[in-house]
């Protein structure tokens, strides 16, 4: 006859592994997914986007206020002036100061200061409108930024924004110079990219 198997008695480590409860069905999934979570929250941590950032806004002010006469790459069109290349907007306004208060004043209001001439030697030929009382602070200087960065490639510098900006805003717009000012100073603190 064959001999009977001797059954060996369960060791107490399998016995106490065996008695605890189980871990639920739904928690494997979750455990599984946890570390796909987890990168996909690290992913989102990142701050985001500003859909309404200084260049965005000058875009669109431009785009709707400016590219009719200008162009839509600021090129100029006849007896329009290009704001690009050697006769571009850094060129007739080495500060960015005197290309605000030019926004912001136009022709009229230019000569009415007492220019004859832009700050980069050019000679007023009239037609620029002034936009100060149509658009906020933030929108003119956007648009303003805008036109001497994406359009004519200088990169933004605080100093460079800085220099004069104070006086010649309030020389030529006192008024509203504060809310230029204001502007500048989160420039300066969160500037454009």
């Amino acid at each position: 006859a064959p001999a009977v198997a001797k059954v060996e008695p369960t060791p107490p480590w399998v016995q106490a592994a065996q008695s605890r409860k189980k871990i639920p069905f739904w928690a494997v999934p979750v455990l599984f997914l946890l570390p796909l979570w987890a990168v996909i929250y690290a992913l989102t941590l990142d701050p985001p986007t500003q859909a309404n950032s200084p260049l965005t806004v000058g875009a669109t002010v431009y785009s709707t206020n400016c590219a009719t006469c200008h162009g839509p790459t600021g090129g100029g069109s006849g007896a329009i002036p290009a704001l690009v290349g050697d006769e571009g907007v850094t060129k007739s306004f080495p500060k960015p100061a005197d290309q605000v208060a030019w926004v912001a004043l136009g022709s009229a209001g230019w000569t009415q200061a007492g220019q004859t001439k832009l700050p980069g030697g050019k000679t007023i030929n009239g037609g620029m409108p002034a936009w100060a009382a149509s658009l906020a602070p933030e929108d003119l200087m956007s648009v303003v930024l805008h036109e001497r960065t994406t359009l004519d490639q200088e990169t933004f510098d605080a100093a460079t924004w800085e220099d004069g900006f104070e006086e010649t805003l309030k020389k030529y717009v006192p008024d509203q110079a504060d809310a230029y000012m204001a502007v500048l100073d989160e420039w300066k603190t969160n500037p454009p990219e």
